[in-house]
């Protein structure tokens, strides 16, 4: 199982006052970070390079809501990957017909 941290990191961006990255634990490999734009933009969440505002207003909530948007993300993905699978089985079903 692979495991995750925070870990805290120079903010990429001049803009970004604090910049905290979702880790895994081998090679500190960066699943998503959250970002402290200042007090009028607040909190995002950066994955992939796409940045997504968070309704949270202090580090313990961007965390937390952190965790929300990556679970279901990952979601997200395995159901896509479950349906490509399916429609490869189709696929191979049809050539055989």
């Amino acid at each position: 199982m692979t495991e995750l941290e925070w870990k805290e990191v120079e903010p990429e961006q001049e803009d970004w006052k604090k910049q905290i990255d979702v880790v895994a634990y081998y090679g500190s490999i960066a699943i998503g970070s959250i970002v402290y734009c200042g007090e009028e933009i607040g909190w995002q969440s950066v994955i992939g390079g796409r940045m997504d505002f968070l309704q949270a207003e202090s580090l313990e909530d961007a965390k937390e809501e952190m965790i929300d948007v990556l679970d279901n993300r990952c979601t997200d993905q395995i159901n896509y990957y479950k349906e490509l699978q399916e429609s490869l089985g189709e696929l191979r079903g049809n050539e055989n017909a």
